[in-house]
């Protein structure tokens, strides 16, 4: 086992180790958030975005669906990339993506 990864094998190592985490916590709380973090998570329509994961896996470009829902500038790089595959299947979805995209970059709530 790694020497890092190995647990804490007494009671005072566990404490220390806990310490130290409860630390970070704290730190990680005190932080000013990023600009990703201050914004919500985009409300893709499920079957839409399973469907662009799959055409754009079908072009050998792979999608983290996590980070479409959470990553604006990722979402907004891969909406790009289907608009310009040679496929007008993909270019039509993600037109239809880009529609739930804009409008909450705007602040207008979609209507669903």
């Amino acid at each position: 086992m790694n020497p890092v990864t190995k647990p804490p094998t007494t009671r005072q190592q566990a404490l220390e180790a806990h310490a130290l985490m409860s630390e970070e916590d704290v730190r990680w709380a005190q932080r000013k958030p990023s600009w990703r973090e201050r914004q919500l998570a985009i409300a893709w329509p499920e079957d839409l975005l399973e469907n662009f994961g799959l055409r754009m896996a079908a072009h050998g470009m792979c999608i983290s669906r996590t980070l479409m829902l959470c990553d604006r500038r990722y979402a907004l790089q891969q909406l790009v990339h289907g608009q310009n595959l040679n496929d007008e299947g993909l270019r039509a979805l993600s037109t239809v993506l880009f529609r739930h995209f804009e409008p909450q970059r705007a602040g207008v709530l979609a209507l669903h």
